[in-house]
Protein backbone atom coordinates (compact mmCIF):
# COMPACT_ATOMS: atom_id res chain seq x y z
CA UNK A 1 0.00 0.00 0.00
CA UNK A 2 2.75 2.51 1.04
CA UNK A 3 3.99 2.07 -2.64
CA UNK A 4 0.67 2.29 -4.12
CA UNK A 5 0.45 6.23 -2.00
CA UNK A 6 3.63 7.52 -3.20
CA UNK A 7 3.04 7.00 -6.71
CA UNK A 8 -0.18 8.28 -6.43
CA UNK A 9 1.46 11.06 -4.69
CA UNK A 10 3.79 12.03 -6.98
CA UNK A 11 1.27 12.35 -9.70
CA UNK A 12 -0.75 15.03 -7.40
CA UNK A 13 0.14 19.03 -8.38
CA UNK A 14 -0.12 21.80 -6.36
CA UNK A 15 -0.29 25.07 -7.57
CA UNK A 16 2.88 27.51 -7.77
CA UNK A 17 2.78 30.79 -6.77
CA UNK A 18 2.68 34.18 -9.06
CA UNK A 19 6.58 34.57 -8.36
CA UNK A 20 7.37 30.55 -8.69
CA UNK A 21 5.56 30.62 -12.68
CA UNK A 22 7.16 33.99 -13.18
CA UNK A 23 10.54 32.99 -12.65
CA UNK A 24 10.11 29.90 -15.09
CA UNK A 25 8.75 31.94 -17.44
CA UNK A 26 12.49 34.29 -17.03
CA UNK A 27 14.39 30.74 -17.05
CA UNK A 28 12.65 28.92 -19.60
CA UNK A 29 12.86 29.94 -23.16
CA UNK A 30 10.41 26.97 -25.01
CA UNK A 31 7.42 26.07 -25.01
CA UNK A 32 4.25 24.74 -26.32
CA UNK A 33 1.88 27.80 -28.21
CA UNK A 34 -1.69 26.27 -29.15
CA UNK A 35 -3.69 28.39 -31.49
CA UNK A 36 -7.10 27.34 -32.85
CA UNK A 37 -9.03 28.00 -36.03
CA UNK A 38 -12.82 26.93 -37.07
CA UNK A 39 -12.61 24.48 -34.24
CA UNK A 40 -9.03 22.99 -35.64
CA UNK A 41 -6.11 23.08 -32.86
CA UNK A 42 -2.95 23.48 -33.82
CA UNK A 43 0.14 23.37 -31.21
CA UNK A 44 3.75 23.99 -32.33
CA UNK A 45 6.88 24.28 -30.48
CA UNK A 46 8.45 27.78 -29.95
CA UNK A 47 10.76 30.18 -28.28
CA UNK A 48 10.25 32.85 -26.61
CA UNK A 49 10.69 35.65 -24.65
CA UNK A 50 9.14 36.99 -21.62
CA UNK A 51 9.12 40.74 -20.21
CA UNK A 52 7.19 40.22 -17.39
CA UNK A 53 3.81 40.87 -19.38
CA UNK A 54 4.07 39.23 -22.44
CA UNK A 55 5.57 36.61 -23.99
CA UNK A 56 6.87 37.38 -27.35
CA UNK A 57 7.19 35.09 -30.25
CA UNK A 58 8.92 35.03 -33.79
CA UNK A 59 7.65 33.16 -36.76
CA UNK A 60 10.32 32.54 -39.42
CA UNK A 61 8.36 31.32 -42.71
CA UNK A 62 9.25 28.46 -44.60
CA UNK A 63 6.49 28.82 -46.92
CA UNK A 64 3.97 31.05 -48.00
CA UNK A 65 1.34 31.21 -46.17
CA UNK A 66 3.23 30.62 -42.94
CA UNK A 67 0.85 27.39 -40.86
CA UNK A 68 1.84 29.78 -37.66
CA UNK A 69 0.70 33.00 -38.82
CA UNK A 70 -2.25 31.39 -40.14
CA UNK A 71 -3.59 29.87 -37.15
CA UNK A 72 -2.33 32.61 -35.26
CA UNK A 73 -4.31 35.76 -36.79
CA UNK A 74 -7.87 33.66 -36.61
CA UNK A 75 -7.33 32.54 -32.54
CA UNK A 76 -8.62 34.66 -30.11
CA UNK A 77 -7.06 33.50 -27.08
CA UNK A 78 -3.83 31.39 -27.09
CA UNK A 79 -2.31 28.81 -24.62
CA UNK A 80 1.53 28.92 -24.20
CA UNK A 81 2.48 25.38 -21.77
CA UNK A 82 6.07 25.46 -20.41
CA UNK A 83 7.40 22.54 -19.08
CA UNK A 84 10.51 20.98 -17.12
CA UNK A 85 10.47 17.40 -15.70
CA UNK A 86 13.99 16.28 -15.04
CA UNK A 87 12.25 13.71 -12.90
CA UNK A 88 9.65 11.46 -12.98
CA UNK A 89 8.61 12.96 -9.71
CA UNK A 90 9.90 16.58 -10.03
CA UNK A 91 8.48 18.62 -12.59
CA UNK A 92 6.55 21.67 -12.80
CA UNK A 93 4.52 23.49 -15.52
CA UNK A 94 3.26 27.34 -16.70
CA UNK A 95 0.00 28.01 -18.62
CA UNK A 96 0.00 31.54 -20.04
CA UNK A 97 -3.17 32.41 -21.55
CA UNK A 98 -4.03 35.68 -23.90
CA UNK A 99 -4.92 37.64 -26.51
CA UNK A 100 -2.69 36.88 -29.40
CA UNK A 101 -0.97 39.96 -31.38
CA UNK A 102 1.27 40.95 -34.34
CA UNK A 103 4.06 43.62 -33.93
CA UNK A 104 4.74 45.84 -35.84
CA UNK A 105 6.32 49.04 -34.66
CA UNK A 106 9.83 49.69 -34.27
CA UNK A 107 9.62 50.67 -30.40
CA UNK A 108 7.53 46.99 -29.91
CA UNK A 109 10.38 45.16 -31.93
CA UNK A 110 12.70 46.42 -29.50
CA UNK A 111 10.87 45.57 -26.60
CA UNK A 112 10.77 42.41 -27.98
CA UNK A 113 14.38 41.84 -29.02
CA UNK A 114 15.39 42.88 -25.29
CA UNK A 115 12.76 40.35 -23.77
CA UNK A 116 13.91 37.43 -26.71
CA UNK A 117 18.04 38.22 -25.75
CA UNK A 118 17.55 37.37 -22.28
CA UNK A 119 16.48 34.07 -22.31
CA UNK A 120 14.72 32.50 -26.03
CA UNK A 121 17.03 30.03 -27.33
CA UNK A 122 17.58 31.85 -30.69
CA UNK A 123 18.98 34.95 -28.97
CA UNK A 124 21.10 35.54 -32.28
CA UNK A 125 18.95 35.59 -34.36
CA UNK A 126 18.48 39.78 -34.06
CA UNK A 127 21.81 40.49 -33.74
CA UNK A 128 23.34 42.04 -37.31
CA UNK A 129 20.77 42.09 -39.74
CA UNK A 130 17.69 43.03 -39.68
CA UNK A 131 15.35 40.21 -40.00
CA UNK A 132 11.96 41.65 -40.04
CA UNK A 133 11.38 41.15 -44.24
CA UNK A 134 11.21 37.53 -43.57
CA UNK A 135 9.75 36.99 -40.09
CA UNK A 136 6.62 37.89 -37.69
CA UNK A 137 6.71 39.19 -34.84
CA UNK A 138 3.72 38.20 -32.30
CA UNK A 139 3.10 38.72 -28.27
CA UNK A 140 0.61 36.90 -26.29
CA UNK A 141 -0.38 38.77 -23.15
CA UNK A 142 0.01 36.73 -19.76
CA UNK A 143 -3.53 37.91 -18.95
CA UNK A 144 -3.74 34.52 -16.81
CA UNK A 145 -0.87 32.60 -15.63
CA UNK A 146 -1.17 29.47 -13.76
CA UNK A 147 1.70 27.31 -12.30
CA UNK A 148 1.72 23.94 -11.22
CA UNK A 149 4.87 21.37 -10.03
CA UNK A 150 5.10 17.93 -8.86
CA UNK A 151 3.67 17.25 -5.46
Amino acid sequence: MADTQADLDALVANETSEAEAEEILREHGTGVLSLAREGEAYAVPVSFGYDGERCFFVFVGYHEPSTKATFAETTDRATLTVYDDTERDDWHSVLVRGELTQLESEAEWNLAREAIDDNAWYPSLFRGADPRGSVDLWALAAEDVTGYASG
